[in-house]
């Protein structure tokens, strides 16, 4: 199942002339998830062509550098004729300051908007093959980080040993590998277990917005297939920032 990361925005709190504020676009099977709307996000979702069917938009925290895109992506939503909902998460005890930004424009969008809030632990979003997590973090303002953690997949079928055990190719390979015995023209019955392999780890991808070093952090980012982490330095630091 493909899974489509594309970086819109991975400035600091300042946009560049090269880079725009925090963003993430996430694509999987057709669905678009948007990790944070700096400033300009709208204009580099036009740039790399990531569409704006956007389904869920996942706020880390309510600081101008991650929602300022906000305003901006919901009115060329709603020019686009929009009709389809779009739901917002957003940290615990911040809904009201993002209602506030969802509407800065005098008028709610032509389209529904649903506002979650979350925290730590929560899951915000559960898909047929994945789920979304929240995660505490560690910033000077109420945040939270998100995991999008796919289900376990299948274990790989064994073709050779299938054929071996007598097998015929065909509709048999599929109802084995989907969990379930089939039985030969001898009356030989061959178990799921003699073809199909351990399930498989899904894959995971770890955002967690900007934090400090925090032990939830480094618990649900220890073994991701990407982690996405605040890597900005602290002023007595800044001769090591590129």
């Amino acid at each position: 199942m493909p899974l489509r990361v594309t970086f819109l925005g991975t400035a600091g709190a300042i946009p560049t002339t090269e880079r725009n504020p925090s963003s993430v676009f996430v694509a999987r099977e057709g669905e678009g998830l948007l990790f944070d709307a700096g400033e300009g996000t709208q204009r580099q979702m036009m740039r790399f062509g990531t569409g704006f069917s956007v389904s869920h938009l996942f706020v880390t925290h309510l600081h101008g550098d991650h929602v300022l895109g906000i305003p901006g992506l919901l009115q060329t939503m709603a020019f686009n004729d929009r009709e389809a909902p779009l739901a917002i998460h957003t940290p615990r005890g911040t809904r009201g300051r993002l209602e506030s930004l969802v509407n800065a424009l005098g008028n709610r969008p032509s389209f529904p908007v649903r506002i979650d809030e979350v925290g730590g632990g929560d899951v915000p979003y559960r898909a047929d093959e994945y789920e979304v997590r929240a995660f505490n973090t560690d910033h000077d303002t109420r945040s939270v980080g998100y995991a999008l953690v796919e289900d376990d997949r299948k274990g790989r079928f064994d073709r050779e040993r299938a054929e071996e055990l007598g097998v015929p190719v065909g509709p048999k390979f599929s109802r084995l590998h989907e969990g379930e015995p089939v039985r030969l023209e001898d009356g030989t019955v061959v178990d799921p277990d003699q073809v199909v392999g351990d399930p498989r780890p899904g894959r995971s991808i770890v955002y967690t917005g900007d934090t400090r070093p925090a032990q939830a952090t480094i618990e649900i980012g220890e073994e991701p297939d990407l982690l996405i982490h605040d890597a900005t330095f602290a002023d007595d630091r800044a001769d090591r920032a590129t």
